[in-house]
């Protein structure tokens, strides 16, 4: 029987799990979600080339990625609101200067800058403070919902920002951007985010870390961790290559501004069904083996990309891209923490998801620069997408090895009730 403190408790925790969403809504339909939006607009503000344009993401992905590890280790160590917070005003000022910014070097800048800021109050420290918050059985299902409301987000904000930058132009909508995270992820942040009470959860905790006594060094020794990393690296170099070439490449292939824009919304609301859809086939078959079949058919839904110029099966082979490449979209962010959980426990989770979306950001980050170059090299799109979804099947190979390797007893995961 829950006492009326654990019923708050439980309330308070969901509540912080949906208010995490809409702040990670925000900060990345802002970003992930609308740089392949502002590609042309930039190319048309600052003369610059598809690779030059597409260096911007790069840069933010740096930044970003860089950030998370120091996010990560300073939510192990102390208290999250000050971190977040502090990320929220760093995002909106970045914003701010990329809007008054008079070159395509200072632009670059400020976008860095706010990367730094995505990076101090979105993905690690939330997933982090999520891990705090919810008892290991009830992780799984917290991430789903934490992405679903992470994912409206980009159904909105591709179509949004398309009508807001052709009726205002992309400064007046970069600064709209920085006033949305001011008034909206700001007070959420300095609203819901705090530890939770001591003790929550301390048994399943305490039995999680009993199997990775040893610190972060002894982390970083596990071949099993590195796997991870090299699964995860993988799959987000491809998925971001794909995401932020995207809407230059159906407008290549004759599709409006606005039309590429949908397309690219629906990604996300597919995004949306596949979190919940697939969060609940892995209480049956598990994170490891959910991940498999998402990877495989993301592969395939990137394939689809390559026929749709066809004047008979284009049509088909996007709604294909976005039915298979959207509903598989965000399954690495999904169960790649509940994986290394399984793996290394509780203990200095934060910092090890910080470094290992360090080295997997930084990799990825040359992603959308490498899928402009190519464009640009070969005035076609067929081998940036061929790549992109061969580098997606490539990331099967460390999963399944990973599955194989040994990993802390699901009894120390989960304590029965």
């Amino acid at each position: 029987m829950m006492t009326n403190s654990s019923t708050s408790n439980t309330r308070q925790a969901w509540i912080l799990v949906v208010g995490l969403g809409v702040v990670m809504a925000i900060s990345f339909g802002i970003s992930f979600n609308a740089f392949s939006i502002f590609t042309l607009p930039i190319v048309d503000a600052f003369g610059a080339s598809l690779e030059q344009a597409a260096r911007i993401a790069t840069v933010f992905m740096i930044t970003m990625t860089l950030t998370m590890p120091a996010a990560g280790w300073l939510l192990d160590h102390a208290p999250p609101r000050p971190v977040m917070t502090l990320g929220a005003v760093v995002t909106a000022l970045g914003y701010v200067l990329a809007a008054h910014s008079d070159s395509l070097t200072l632009f670059t800048a400020a976008i860095g800058l706010a990367g730094v800021g995505v990076g101090a109050s979105t993905y690690v420290p939330a997933f982090t403070l999520v891990t705090r918050w919810m008892s290991p059985r009830r992780q799984g299902l917290a991430f789903g919902v934490l992405l679903a409301v992470t994912a409206i987000g980009g159904i909105f904000f591709p179509i949004l920002l398309t009508r807001m930058i052709a009726a205002f132009g992309l400064r007046d909508t970069l600064q709209v951007c920085a006033a949305m995270v001011f008034f909206i992820c700001l007070p959420l942040l300095l609203w819901l985010v705090r530890l939770p009470p001591p003790g929550l959860h301390a048994a399943e905790q305490a039995a999680a870390d009993a199997g990775t006594q040893g610190g972060i060094g002894k982390a970083l020794c596990m071949p099993r961790y590195w796997l991870w990393v090299g699964m995860f690296l993988l799959i987000t170099l491809s998925s971001l290559s794909i995401l932020m070439g995207l809407v230059p490449y159906l407008v290549s292939v004759g599709y409006t501004a606005d039309a590429a824009a949908l397309i690219y919304g629906t990604l996300a609301a597919a995004a949306i069904v596949g979190s919940l859809l697939f969060g609940a086939l892995s209480t049956r078959w598990g994170a490891g083996r959910t991940l498999v079949l998402g990877v495989i058919l993301a592969s395939l839904g990137m394939a689809c990309l390559l026929v749709a110029p066809h004047p008979s099966f284009g049509v088909l082979a996007l709604v294909l891209f976005v039915l298979i490449g959207g509903t598989t979209f965000n399954l690495v962010n999904q169960f790649s923490p509940t994986l290394l959980m399984e793996l290394i426990g509780q203990r200095n989770f934060g910092s090890l998801l910080g470094i290992g979306n360090l080295i997997s950001g930084l990799g990825a980050a040359m992603g959308p620069t490498l899928f402009g170059y190519l464009v640009d090299s070969t005035r076609s799109y067929v081998l940036p997408l061929s790549l992109s979804a061969a580098m997606m099947a490539l990331a099967l190979l460390p999963l399944i090895m990973l599955l194989r390797s040994p990993r802390l007893p699901r009894a120390a995961l989960v304590v029965p009730s």
